[in-house]
């Protein structure tokens, strides 16, 4: 159980954010251990021939036996909304003696002779490794990650508006207690207290993860990763089908799209995914955003909808 004492000062600096470099080193874990990632099968398989043309031995040597990732290679995001580039300057710049710390804590058993050398030449490689593997298996989909990510972000914003801190905490993950001033994440064996000592705590969504997870390095403050709301339909190319009473409501072209946004979606996709024309899944959606049950976020020069909490709540309720 690992405890993170929070004080007003890190809750005032709670932040939502999303890691391209997080999203990047996580999914090497469905590379190390396919069948518990069974979600990125269509991922993996269309990426292969580009993973096949990387660092493979580096990238793997990453991921230990038990799936833990050496902290220095997802540190901290250095802004709200870092680029890759951002990110992976950081793991460049990290200093050797912890480096080697990180390594040593991620592996049980004998450290892979890739990672065994001089530190400038294993950082080095690491970078070189982690970045050719994010521009020719992550960047082409980043966009479609990247909404799913943002869609989570928006809905965690209104929670912590609507509902405030302790329930936005509580319903990140089955993993996740708020309890008097301290962030309970049950992921360790062993009671491990971190004082964030008014650093503030990112919050970081993330596709590739099962469960919430957190750096414990006693020198590095923390941030926590949990899995995105809307990740399991990341990789889906077709809507899914509407429960009858969702449709007996709202119609069949309606409740196809309040369905479909699970994961957020521009007006375009939208409309292929239908087979109807932009304009009339334009008007759908201004129905639905009259409704109340869906919202609109913009994502650089890209507007995607989104359901609203009513909206969600209706789509549960019909299933």
């Amino acid at each position: 159980m690992l405890a993170l004492h929070l004080r007003a000062a890190d809750l005032a600096d709670t932040s939502l954010t999303v890691s391209p470099l997080f999203e990047t080193v996580l999914s090497l874990r469905a590379w190390t251990s396919p069948a518990r990632h069974r979600l990125h099968e269509p991922w993996r398989r269309r990426v292969l021939p580009a993973w096949k043309h990387c660092d493979t031995e580096m990238l793997t040597a990453l991921v230990s036996p038990d799936g833990r990732i050496p902290d220095f290679i997802a540190p901290r995001p250095p802004s709200t909304s870092p680029t890759f580039a951002d990110e992976i300057a950081v793991v460049g710049a990290t200093p050797a003696t912890e480096m080697r710390r990180d390594i040593a804590a991620a592996f049980s058993t004998d450290v892979p002779a890739v990672l065994v050398g001089p530190s400038r030449t294993v950082r080095t490689r690491v970078v070189h490794a982690l970045s050719r593997y994010w521009t020719a298996c992550l960047e082409p989909d980043w966009a479609r990650i990247r909404a799913v990510l943002d869609g989570d972000v928006d809905y965690r914003a209104q929670q912590l508006s609507h509902f405030g801190a302790r329930k936005m905490f509580e319903q990140l993950d089955s993993r996740v207690r708020w309890d008097d001033g301290v962030l309970w994440v049950d992921r360790l064996e062993n009671q491990v207290w971190v004082d964030v000592e008014g650093r503030g705590l990112p919050l970081i969504p993330s596709v590739f993860v099962h469960g919430a997870v957190t750096q414990t390095s006693p020198t590095r403050a923390p941030s926590l990763v949990y899995p995105a709301r809307g990740r399991g339909a990341v990789w889906n190319s077709a809507p899914e089908t509407p429960s009858r009473a969702l449709t007996n409501l709202l119609g069949p072209q309606r409740a196809t799209i309040l369905t479909a946004l699970d994961v957020p979606t521009t007006t375009g996709t939208l409309a292929t995914a239908l087979g109807v024309s932009p304009s009339a899944a334009s008007q759908h959606l201004r129905v639905l955003r009259e409704g109340a049950l869906v919202r609109r976020i913009r994502q650089g020069r890209s507007v995607l909808y989104v359901r609203t909490t009513l909206g969600e709540e209706l789509v549960r309720a019909q299933q």
